[in-house]
């Protein structure tokens, strides 16, 4: 009878085990989409790119090249199962001017995520709290030497644009 019973609790102890493992898996992923999409660089430290020449980027940035011209350079990320983010550098004669980071979501949820973590990760930052009008958060650094947009009037439809700028 002993060995029926610790027979029975290994079998449980290991189904227990499993059902645990199926249960992380299915729901634990890579994290929300705003966590997917700092993981690589926080959104806010994005903006000490502004300045840096092309082949700084080039050295430091990690997503798949997907253009690389003159003045331009754009990488593409993978997010999720099939959803993607694309990073564009601008660049002139002083260095980068401006960074773009437009989102492809398939769901509202997944962009409406990535607006409210950027929102507060800049928010908490030296920025401070952002300017709202027509579905745009716009922040200014202290010295108004950059600013930062958010335009998130398309999240119904899964797009969210972000914009670094040098003033």
């Amino acid at each position: 009878m002993g060995t029926k019973f610790q027979l029975m609790k290994k079998t449980a102890t290991s189904f227990s085990v499993f059902l645990l493992m199926v249960v992380l898996i299915s729901c634990g992923g890579k994290g929300s989409y705003y966590e997917q999409l700092t993981n690589d660089k926080a959104f806010a430290s994005r903006a000490l790119d502004l300045n840096k020449t092309i082949d700084e980027i080039r050295k430091e940035e990690n997503g798949k090249l997907i253009r690389d011209d003159i003045n331009l350079l754009k990488y593409v990320y993978e997010i999720g199962k099939n959803d993607t983010y694309q990073v564009t550098y601008q660049f002139d004669e002083q260095g980068c001017w401006e960074i773009g980071i437009d989102c492809y979501f398939e769901k509202e949820e997944d962009a409406q995520n990535v607006v409210d973590g950027i929102r507060s990760e800049i928010t908490a930052t030296a920025y401070g709290s952002p300017t709202e009008d027509n579905s745009l958060c716009r922040w200014k650094s202290p010295d108004k030497s950059a600013s930062i947009e958010v335009d998130y009037k398309e999240t119904s439809r899964g797009l969210v644009i972000l914009t670094i700028m040098a003033n």
